[in-house]
C-alpha cells in the first residue's frame, strides 16, 4: 500500500510521511515511518497501521541519502552575531550613527552586546581590567 503524489511545483514524487524537524529520515530508517532500527519497536503509523521495523527500498535509500545532501548544501547560513553594522548615512561624515548587531539588525541583541563587552574588556590594559585604577594607581597599600 503506497500513497505516492507528484508535488505540482517541483515534480518530485512522494508519500504521504512527513518529517517533523523536516529532514529527511537516516537512510537505513524504517521503510513506512523513518524511525530507526534500534529504537523502532512496534509503532503505528496512517498509511500502513501498526508495524515492525521494515528495511527501506533501494530508491527510499537513495531518495534519503539525496534528500539529506540537499538540506546539508542549502543549509541557511549561521548566525554568529559579532558582526557590526553602522545606523548612520554613508555620505555623511556628520551622521556616525550606532553600532547595530549585523545579523539581526538591531542595537538590543544579548549576544551582540556580550560580545562587544568582551572585546571591550580584551583591547583594555590588564591593570584596568584588575580594576586598581588604571595610570599610577598602585594595588600596594603604602
Amino acid at each position: 500500500m503506497t500513497l505516492v503524489t507528484r508535488d505540482a511545483a517541483t515534480g518530485l514524487r512522494h508519500s504521504g510521511i512527513r518529517h517533523p524537524n523536516g529532514q529527511p529520515p537516516a537512510p537505513f530508517g524504517c521503510r513506512w515511518c523513518g524511525t530507526d532500527q534500534h529504537g523502532h519497536g512496534r509503532t503505528w503509523v496512517a498509511s500502513v497501521g501498526m508495524h515492525a521495523w521494515e528495511r527501506p527500498t533501494n530508491a527510499q535509500i537513495l531518495a534519503r541519502m539525496q534528500g539529506r545532501r540537499h538540506a546539508r548544501l542549502n543549509a541557511a547560513q549561521p548566525s554568529y552575531h559579532a558582526l557590526t553594522r553602522y545606523s548612520g548615512s554613508a555620505g555623511n561624515p556628520d551622521d556616525e550613527g550606532y553600532a547595530l548587531c549585523a545579523d539581526c539588525n538591531t542595537d538590543a541583541c544579548p549576544q551582540y552586546q556580550r560580545i562587544q563587552t568582551r572585546l571591550a574588556r580584551s583591547w583594555t590594559s590588564p591593570a584596568a581590567q584588575a580594576g586598581n585604577g588604571g595610570w599610577g594607581a598602585s594595588p600596594l597599600p603604602f
